[in-house]
C-alpha cells in the first residue's frame, strides 16, 4: 500500500519527463526540415548565381572577342597603309633619284659643251688674227653676171659640226626641252661619229627626246636598240632598261617591268642603278 502510493506521486514526474522527450524530437524534425529546405533554397540559389554568371563571362567574352577583333582589324589597315605609304615614298625616292642622276649629266654635258665653246672661240679669234695678220692684199671679187640673181655657185655641201659641238647641241637643246633639234644632233653624231666616247649616251638621249614628247613606243624602242648596240657600257645600258622598265609601268605591264629591273640586277651589278632597281622590284611584288 505504501508502494503504490509512491509509485502514484511519481507517476506526473515520470509522464513530465516523457512528454519533454517527445516534445524534442518534433522540434529535432521540424528543425531538420528547415534545414533541409534551407539546403535546397540554397542549391537553387547557388545553379541560380552560376548560371548567371556564366552568362556574364560568356557575353563579356565576346563583346571582348569582338573589340579585340576590330582593333586588331584597325591595327591591320593602319600597317597595310604604313606599307603602301612606304612602297610609295620608295618609288618616289627613286624617280627623284633617277631625275637628278639625268640633270647632273646633261648639266655635266652642258657645262663641257661651254668649256669646248669657249675654247672653240678662242681658237679662232687666234686663227683669224693671225690670218689677217698674213693675209695678202684684198682681191677684188668678180663681177656677177647678169641674170645669176646675186648667187654664188655652191661647192659641194657643208661638212658636219664636230662631235663636241654636235654633243653641246643635243645637250643644251633637251635641256630646254627643243627635243626635235636634241635628236637631230644626237642622231648626226651618231650617224658620223661612231668611235665618239659619248656615242652610246647620245644614243640614249634620243630616247629620252622621245619620252619627253610622249612617244613611250618610240622611246622603248631606242632604249633597247642603246642596250643592244653598247651592251660594255654599263651606265648606259642599266640606264636604258631602267627607263624602259618605268615606261612599262606607265602602259600596265608590271610582269615586263620586274623583269627588266631583274636584268639591271643580274647584267650591271657594277651600276649605280642596281640599288634602285631592287627597291622598285621590291615595290612591284619580287615573283
Amino acid at each position: 500500500m505504501i508502494r503504490s502510493r509512491h509509485s502514484l506521486k511519481l507517476l506526473p514526474a515520470v509522464l513530465l519527463a516523457a512528454g519533454g522527450c517527445l516534445a524534442t524530437r518534433s522540434d529535432v524534425e521540424r528543425l531538420e526540415l528547415s534545414l533541409r529546405a534551407t539546403r535546397d533554397s540554397a542549391r537553387i540559389q547557388q545553379a541560380r548565381s552560376d548560371s548567371t554568371t556564366r552568362i556574364l563571362l560568356r557575353d563579356a567574352t565576346l563583346q571582348l572577342g569582338q573589340q579585340f577583333s576590330r582593333s586588331f582589324g584597325a591595327l591591320s589597315d593602319s600597317v597595310r597603309r604604313v606599307a603602301v605609304g612606304v612602297a610609295g615614298i620608295e618609288r618616289a625616292q627613286g624617280d627623284l633619284l633617277l631625275s637628278m642622276h639625268d640633270f647632273r649629266t646633261q648639266l655635266a654635258a652642258v657645262q663641257e659643251g661651254v668649256g669646248i665653246s669657249q675654247k672653240r672661240l678662242a681658237d679662232l679669234r687666234s686663227s683669224v688674227e693671225a690670218a689677217a695678220a698674213s693675209a695678202p692684199a684684198a682681191v677684188p671679187s668678180p663681177t656677177v653676171p647678169a641674170g645669176t640673181g646675186g648667187a654664188t655657185p655652191s661647192v659641194g655641201q657643208p661638212a658636219a659640226p664636230p662631235a663636241a659641238i654636235l654633243w653641246e647641241s643635243g645637250a643644251a637643246s633637251l635641256t630646254k626641252g627643243a627635243t626635235a633639234a636634241a635628236r637631230e644632233s644626237f642622231q648626226t653624231l651618231v650617224t658620223n661619229y661612231p668611235t665618239y666616247e659619248r656615242v652610246p649616251e647620245a644614243q640614249m638621249y634620243i630616247a629620252d627626246a622621245y619620252a619627253q614628247e610622249g612617244n613611250r613606243t618610240a622611246a622603248d624602242s631606242v632604249y633597247a636598240l642603246a642596250v643592244a648596240t653598247y651592251p660594255t657600257a654599263t651606265e648606259v645600258a642599266a640606264r636604258s632598261l631602267f627607263k624602259r622598265a618605268k615606261l612599262a609601268v606607265e602602259t600596265g605591264n608590271p610582269d615586263r617591268a620586274k623583269a627588266l629591273y631583274q636584268q639591271i640586277i643580274d647584267k650591271y651589278p657594277g651600276s649605280t642603278l642596281r640599288e634602285l632597281a631592287g627597291v622598285e622590284l621590291k615595290g612591284l611584288g619580287r615573283p
